[in-house]
């Protein structure tokens, strides 16, 4: 794919150009498009540096997103699994890192990297630590008990951070309002951000042709990491009802991760579905489909819906999280609590029926599930540009350091390093 252009002023620091590190826990997801986008992209403007802990088993690397490997750091001990011994030489590395380098600003994503990297910036002396929520292990990830210390480790973290980050305004109420983990002048909403190109103009039927998919079959693709917040096990229930009710709609399911072999195990013998495990050509996928389907518990922005709006695309996907910030215009409430309806897709309540419910509307009223894509791409695309990611977030560096800037030259086009665009899902 092509990228979109970018169109922001260039910066003409006084100095030289101040140090930025990001910190990251794994490089695979969500995460890994914004992070990645947001070290590649903002180079013109500061001395850009990454630090990547180490994947999961079961995960999939996405170095692929970044050029090149340059100011990549590698701290394989910052994994996902809680090791006290693993997290603290994690913790040393990062430390050393920030006291050679003198970052003055660090920006952690995610919660294992949030903790390590704030913690380690705060005594390594960096003057502005700020750190975006891409979600939050505050429900549906962890027991009662382990909850509870995630959320007293989350509000002590919040003490030593400069800045917070939510990627939508739903995540902001839920961090300041019901967790209370920030306080909420200390926290900015600042949305994902995405190129948005051209998809190939490959036919749609070869697309299809090449998954042995029926013309007139209809469509989901289900993308994402198969983890017990994302609900496999619901979207396995959806799955058979379509089988049951002898529906037209059919299921991509890409991804891979430690749920699978349960929903192998719920789908054995349906013909209505076809796992495809971790997929880099996402615009492949896009093209095949006909609607974006999500099951999860819990959310923050999910890349794989914005991806599938920007492909001209309706979504069923349940009503969790920053989900609804999604949703296009009014919400129109569905008969026997199974959800709304918006301009662009359905929130279903969290069940096999209702969820099926939804499907089945797309599946019956296809000129109204074209409309419903219409509107979701004009959505997106108004509001999730990578342009206005990395304005926002150099305007928030520049206030929380200090920095003062002019315009040196023109606004450059393409992305840096000759990058083309990276699928995120």
């Amino acid at each position: 794919m092509k990228s979109d252009s970018l169109s922001i002023p260039a910066t003409n620091f006084a100095s030289k150009k101040p140090k930025l590190v990001q910190i990251l826990g794994r490089f695979t997801g969500g995460p890994a498009g914004q992070v990645g986008l947001l070290h590649e992209c903002l180079g013109p403007w500061f001395e850009t540096n990454l630090i990547l802990g180490g994947l999961s088993p079961g995960e999939h690397d996405m170095s692929y997103l970044l050029s090149s490997g340059e100011n990549v750091v590698r701290v394989e001990e910052m994994g996902r699994r809680i090791s006290f011994l693993s997290d603290f030489r994690a913790f040393w590395k990062v430390y050393r890192f920030l006291r050679r380098e003198r970052p003055e600003i660090v920006h952690t994503h995610t919660a294992k990297a949030g903790a390590v990297g704030r913690l380690a910036a705060r005594l390594a002396g960096v003057p502005v630590i700020v750190h975006t929520y891409h979600g939050h292990v505050f429900h549906s990830y962890f027991g009662r008990a382990k909850t509870r210390l995630c959320l007293a480790i989350e509000r002590a973290l919040g003490l030593i951070t400069t800045q917070v980050v939510a990627i939508s305004d739903s995540q902001k109420r839920e961090l300041c309002g019901k967790y209370r983990v920030i306080a909420a002048e200390k926290t900015t909403v600042i949305s994902n951000g995405f190129h948005f190109a051209q998809f190939s103009s490959q036919e749609r039927e070869a697309a299809r042709k090449q998954f042995g998919i029926d013309k007139d079959a209809f469509v989901f693709v289900w993308a994402g990491r198969m983890a017990p917040v994302k609900d496999v096990e619901l979207l396995g229930h959806v799955i058979r009802k379509a089988v049951s009710t002898a529906s037209k709609a059919f299921f991509l399911v890409v991804g891979d991760g430690e749920e699978k072999p349960r929903l192998e195990s719920q789908i054995q013998g349906c013909n209505n579905v076809k796992l495809l495990g971790w997929w880099r050509d996402m615009d492949q996928i896009w093209r095949t489909a006909d609607a974006a389907i999500l099951t999860s518990r819990n959310e923050g922005t999910p890349s794989c819906l914005i991806e599938a709006m920007a492909a001209g695309l309706p979504f069923v996907a349940t009503n969790v999280g920053g989900i609804q910030d999604l949703a296009a215009g009014a919400l129109h409430a569905l008969a026997n609590d199974m959800g709304h309806r918006a301009n662009n897709g359905f929130l279903a309540s969290r069940t096999p029926e209702a969820l099926f419910h939804c499907v089945e509307e797309l599946v019956n009223d296809r000129d109204g599930s074209r409309k419903m894509g219409e509107a979701g791409s004009a959505f997106v695309k108004t509001r999730f540009p990578a342009d206005r990611l990395i304005a926002n977030i150099r305007k928030l560096y520049d206030k929380l350091a200090g920095l003062r800037s002019t315009p040196k030259h023109q606004p450059i086009e393409g992305r840096p390093n000759g990058q083309t665009e990276p699928t995120q899902f």
